[in-house]
């Protein structure tokens, strides 16, 4: 029988790679990933061909931008219509864009001083894995380890766990196993999460406080979270137990 081991406390994607993410109630998760997460994304030319994507490494505030879904397409709709995709962007400065329109392209190109092309695509353009997974115990124990509250959207996770045992890092020890999430959903932890410089951003202001990653490379190989693959499709809700299959 699976064992309960705890709960998703808090659902979250985001439309556009490495702008600001949204709180779900519910979302359906595909094999690519949570429908509507990452389908948008700016590629930077000059960057290297193994991480071609522009994103707040290059510009801190580009996790200031706030995209959201214009109809997004509800969680029961298996393929939905690429037209409930639209998307609309608020720049940090309150002016509104919309993705696709040539004139947001060139604001970005003029703002961050580089060529960009934008990208679409319906399979989610995450950078290892479909599905990022973070518990909030370890949320707290890197806060005290760091000497800074840290706001959990720093970490640009999906799922974030509430584990019944509530020990840090419990995540980390699930690697290699299968977990069933709500109803249907299952998936496979596959490996931690090494981070880069987005997770030392205050996702209010940009303003960066190094000592996050430095505390992570000191004591966590500068890992924190995990990722997984999706084993079986299906709808996710904020709130269901998750379980160690």
């Amino acid at each position: 029988m699976p064992q309960r081991i705890g709960t998703l406390e808090r659902l979250r994607r985001y439309p556009v790679k490495s702008m600001a993410g949204e709180d779900l109630q519910e979302a359906r998760v595909t094999f690519a990933g949570l429908s509507g997460d990452r389908v948008y994304a700016f590629l930077d030319p000059r960057a290297p061909a193994d991480f071609p994507w522009m994103t707040a490494r290059q510009a801190h505030e580009m996790i200031l931008f706030r995209p959201r879904f214009l109809d997004a397409p509800p969680a029961g709709q298996e393929v939905p219509e690429t037209e409930r995709f639209a998307t609309e962007v608020t720049t940090p400065q309150g002016a509104k864009f919309r993705m696709g329109d040539p004139q947001f392209t060139e604001f970005l190109e003029k703002r961050f001083a580089r060529p960009l092309r934008l990208r679409f695509s319906e399979r989610c353009m995450t950078d290892a894995r479909p599905v990022s997974i973070l518990g909030f115990s370890t949320l707290r124990a890197l806060s005290g380890e760091s000497n800074l509250a840290l706001d959990p959207r720093r970490f640009r996770a999906n799922f974030y766990a509430d584990w019944d045992r509530g020990e840090p890092y419990f995540e980390d020890t699930l690697v290699g196993r299968e977990l069933q999430v709500g109803e249907t959903v299952a998936v496979q932890v596959v490996k931690k999460d090494q981070r880069c410089v987005i997770i030392t951003l205050d996702p209010e202001t940009a303003v960066s406080a190094p000592q996050v990653l430095a505390t992570l490379a000191r004591g966590h190989e500068s890992c924190v979270g995990v990722y997984a693959a999706v084993l079986r499709e299906g709808i996710v809700r904020a709130g269901d137990p998750i379980f160690l299959i």
